[in-house]
């Protein structure tokens, strides 16, 4: 029993004793440097830091769900983090990570490894509530990221959209509990937008992709903006050996001249193609 107890006293005082980037910053004990992660998309690791430790000592570094990077440069989204990273580093030491968050601003830029971040502070308390609600049940998904757009846009909670209809519902019901908002229908002239079961109402483009996994993986295939923001889910699930998968949308909606589509699985892009139309 007495090791059990020792035990518990000793993750105790480690969490107790780790700061947030901004206070070690300031007594000069580390050094952060954070850009956007290529990699990944802007609602699974949008991120990627390097921590060093300029100190004598030992240090605790804590970035807890509901902090937030701010862009260096205002075109690109502000990212809040989605799960709780506590990083030791020893005198000298230095370490890389890739940070689960979520864009902030749903009309700025997605991060890319162009911007920089810098290490703020805790966001306003509800999206700290939503970003811990999505810590605990891993909801790291379009789904997620669309209910912290909904959040910070004061939009409908119909809003938080996506093909895993599992995760916007219980989305969908913890900010209604959160904000006070009903849960509320589509309006029909908004059926395509926000249902991505919906088919194209009037122009399709359309087209199919070939793949080859070697795993049963699942994977979320989406239309993406030219700034890399997630426009429209067409596949959410699993894929297995040799799969065609097919994309279609509705050009008269999705009206820009450039788009891409993306594959994403395990945190990663796996497949990035560029559509380009003339106007």
């Amino acid at each position: 029993m007495k090791i059990i107890i020792t035990a518990v006293l000793l993750l105790t005082t480690v969490v107790v004793n780790a700061q947030m980037i901004p206070d070690l910053q300031k007594n000069g004990s580390i050094k952060c440097y954070t850009i956007g992660n290529d990699s990944s998309v802007h609602y699974a690791r949008p991120l990627a830091v390097k921590l060093v430790n300029t100190a004598k000592t030992k240090i605790d570094v804590s970035i807890p769900a509901g902090f937030v990077f701010v862009a260096t440069d205002s075109t690109y989204q502000n990212i809040i983090i989605t799960e709780s990273v506590v990083a030791t580093l020893q005198p000298g030491q230095t370490k890389q990570l890739e940070l689960r968050g979520m864009c902030m601003e749903h009309s700025d830029h997605a991060p890319s490894g162009t911007c920089h971040y810098e290490a703020d502070k805790m966001a306003p308390a509800k999206i700290v509530k939503l970003a811990q609600f999505i810590e605990k049940n891993k909801f790291w998904s379009p789904a997620g990221q669309n209910a912290m757009w909904a959040l910070i846009d004061d939009e409908p909670l119909y809003a938080v959209s996506s093909l895993d209809t599992s995760q916007s519902a219980v989305l969908q019901k913890y900010l209604s509990e959160l904000t006070g908002k009903p849960l509320t229908e589509i309006p029909e002239d908004q059926a395509y937008q926000f249902d991505y079961q919906q088919k194209p109402h009037k122009v399709t483009v359309g087209g199919e992709v070939e793949f080859d996994m070697k795993h049963k993986i699942m994977v979320v295939w989406a239309l993406y903006s030219e700034d890399g923001i997630l426009l429209r889910e067409m596949y959410n699930g699993p894929v297995e050996g040799h799969q065609t998968l097919t994309f279609e949308y509705d050009a008269e909606v999705y009206s820009d001249p450039v788009y891409f589509l993306k594959l994403v699985a395990d945190d990663k892009v796996l497949y990035n193609k560029k559509l380009s139309f003339d106007r």
